[in-house]
């Protein structure tokens, strides 16, 4: 299949133009599913389709995991308006769309490209079909119930959705409002999911003109929430999770000192084994929602949390996560700023203030604070926060002495 992937990749503004015309022929509606140019939730489908055919065997057979990956894929999908039908018209359009581009293409190789392809956009279709049955929903809707403003930068948004959430600790869903014309963020519940649909964000924002716009939301404004994404921290807090049944059968990050952080098998767990949370920015929000799933067993770990900030008065949790630390004897908070003190545009508010009595927030970079402690080889690690950041401390702790395989870390 790699001629078909190069004279995708090779010509996807060519490729994407002529699927599109054809779809439009076959479903005028169509388009109008079609992800926003500023969406940050989606992948192209010159990219998707480049990634499908590297998955194709002999004669065009899809590999087992390339299918049920698009099987997700589809589920996920239909919060922008795709139906069954539209994923049997897409892959229509671009086996009619291959036709045309790639007329050079010697015959059989196009024949398995389209084989492929059709086989695919079916298993789509069935996958969304099955969903509509099973009654879940492609999107929940939400009321925005609160807004607090805890610094210039950082907002945390309450909202109580139509119904149930689904999602673990740890997960990520996608987000939009009705004025985002079809462009979805993805942001960290800072919350595990309730019977009651109650779920609280955290957003920083800055040039994201998207976040500014979900940031400055009203009470009473709606908000659509899509399904739970990603694997951070499910080998501890997702379903079958170690601290629950011990399971081995987890995702950890197992890449070398400076990698990419590829993804490899981790070995399982004990249920007493403790843990290690670094947080910096937002990546507060996701190892908060684990740490009040921890509040909920009756021999939860210990739990060291380290939490970062460039600003003090950017600790926009700091005085809630002390009030937990000071009822939950298992919970040590330990707060970090790349600063001593703040700028002056900072708009510190009192939920970055720690108690009278307690220490103030440790001054340096993350990773060096962190490191200095000790090597936490026996603690399992979660990490969450910018890119680099988040890489940085990875590969400190690794030099230091923690097993990589025991290391798992959320870049944003």
């Amino acid at each position: 299949m790699r001629p078909v992937t190069s004279l995708i990749e090779d010509n996807p503004d060519v490729f994407l133009t002529t699927v599109m015309s054809r779809l439009s022929t076959l479903d005028p509606l169509a388009p109008t599913c079609i992800p926003h140019v500023d969406d940050q939730t989606h992948i192209s489908i010159t990219e998707l389709l480049a990634a499908m055919l590297d998955g194709v065997g002999d004669e065009g057979a899809v590999e087992p995991g390339t299918v049920e990956y698009f099987r997700d894929l589809a589920r996920d999908y239909r919060r922008f308006g795709f139906t069954p039908q539209t994923f049997t018209n897409l892959g229509e359009a671009i086996r009619l769309a291959l036709r045309e581009v790639g007329q050079d293409l010697p015959f059989e190789t196009e024949l398995f490209a389209e084989r492929a392809i059709t086989a695919t956009t079916s298993e789509m279709a069935a996958a969304a079909r099955e969903a509509i049955d099973d009654g879940i929903p492609a999107a929940t809707g939400a009321t925005v119930v609160q807004v607090e403003r805890r610094s210039r930068r950082f907002i945390v948004v309450r909202l109580e959705a139509d119904g149930p959430l689904s999602y673990f600790p740890g997960q990520y869903l996608p987000v939009t409002t009705e004025y985002l014309q079809n462009s979805w963020r993805f942001l960290c519940p800072s919350i595990p999911a309730n019977e009651w649909g109650q779920v609280e964000f955290h957003i920083q924002t800055g040039e994201d003109e998207a976040l500014r716009l979900l940031a400055g939301s009203q009470p009473g404004d709606r908000w659509s929430i899509g399904l739970g994404q990603g694997e951070f921290g499910q080998r501890l807090f997702g379903a079958g999770s170690a601290l629950v049944d011990a399971s081995p059968d987890a995702v950890t990050d197992d890449g070398e000192p400076g990698d990419d952080g590829d993804h490899g098998d981790g070995g399982g767990v004990d249920k007493q084994d403790d843990l290690l949370f670094i947080a910096y920015g937002t990546g507060l929000a996701p190892l908060r929602a684990m740490m009040f799933e921890l509040m909920t067993r009756t021999h939860p770990p210990r739990l060291h949390f380290f939490v970062g900030a460039e600003y003090p008065g950017e600790l926009y949790e700091l005085m809630g996560l002390w009030n937990f630390a000071a009822t939950c004897p298992w919970l040590s908070v330990v707060p970090v700023t790349t600063n001593a003190e703040d700028a002056w545009w900072v708009q510190a508010t009192e939920a970055s203030q720690p108690p009278r009595g307690l220490h103030l927030p440790q001054v340096g970079k993350m990773a060096e604070i962190v490191t200095s402690v000790g090597s936490w080889a026996d603690r399992d690690v979660l990490i969450a926060g910018p890119e680099q950041m988040a890489r940085d401390i990875r590969r400190a702790l690794i030099r230091r002495g923690t097993p990589r395989e025991r290391i798992e870390h959320l870049e944003f």
